[in-house]
């Protein structure tokens, strides 16, 4: 008789479960493993060394350096900004026009230069104003006067009281009521190197019938505000009609402190000059 084979669901576990549970035993034995190591590892090394940080010298310094009590305040400004006009300038004569304008002429490490205003002196330093006793400098700084009377660049300072001769010998270095010419102011350096080098104006000057005639509009002409063709005819009544009578009536006398009252013409107009020493 043949035997009934039982009929109904295997109890044998698939080969996809086996896998499975395989990789769970492995990942628990792994997590095991990194909990038993991490363990060892706190119990055998060594213990934490722990540094307080060091406290500083000055703690109120390092407070005020921090900003914290002075958040809002205006970021202060160094004083000691640099002129641009450097320090051995020198200003040796000015000639005044209305407005401000004119020119100047400066002694440079590089040389003698002449400005118009408007015009730069030196790198960052332009000439703003002309006057007939100084000039305004333009610089990044801002502006600042210059006196012919003082070569530092220092305002000039007026006493007081001035004494009456020194009152008199002031009266009698301005132009004369009524004088409607320009004013020019030279400085005594400049005068007396003229005096000693005529060759380098005597160039500027031709003469023409009984008088000098202007030839160039550079260098000392155009400090004094010549231009070509101008007509110089006399200085202190004194007639030019060579370029040596320049040294004995126009350059001696401004070097002694003496005005000088120039005549002449332009484009058959009269006009005049004052002409000035800076001490004066």
């Amino acid at each position: 008789m043949t035997p009934i084979e039982a009929s109904g669901p295997s109890t044998t576990p698939s080969r996809g479960w086996r896998a499975l549970s395989l990789v769970a035993t492995l990942a628990a034995c792994a997590l095991l493993g990194i909990v038993i190591a991490y363990a060892l590892w706190k119990l055998l090394a060594p213990p934490q060394v722990h540094v307080p940080p060091s406290e500083p010298d000055d703690p109120a310094g390092v407070l005020l350096a921090s900003g914290l009590f002075s958040r809002g305040a205006p970021p202060s400004r160094s004083l000691d900004v640099p002129q641009a006009l450097p320090g051995d300038a020198r200003l040796l004569g000015v000639f005044a026009e209305s407005g401000d304008r004119g020119y100047a002429l400066f002694r440079l490490s590089s040389g003698p230069k002449l400005v118009a205003a408007g015009q730069e002196i030196a790198p960052g330093a332009m000439l703003g104003a002309v006057h007939t006793d100084g000039i305004v400098v333009r610089e990044a700084t801002g502006d600042r006067s210059i006196s012919l009377r003082n070569a530092q660049g220092k305002s000039t300072v007026i006493a007081a009281a001035q004494s009456d001769k020194a009152s008199a010998a002031k009266n009698a270095c301005a132009p004369p009521a009524g004088f409607k010419g320009q004013i020019v102011a030279l400085n005594a350096e400049l005068m007396n190197g003229l005096i000693t080098q005529p060759d380098s104006w005597r160039a500027l000057l031709d003469p023409s019938n009984g008088a000098l005639v202007v030839r160039d509009e550079s260098g000392f002409a155009a400090m004094l505000g010549l231009k070509r063709g101008d007509r110089i005819e006399q200085a202190n009544g004194i007639a030019l009609s060579t370029a040596d009578d320049v040294i004995g009536a126009v350059l001696r006398p401004l070097a002694s402190n003496q005005p000088v009252r120039v005549t002449g013409s332009r484009d058959g107009q009269a006009r005049e000059l004052w002409l000035r020493n800076t001490a004066c």
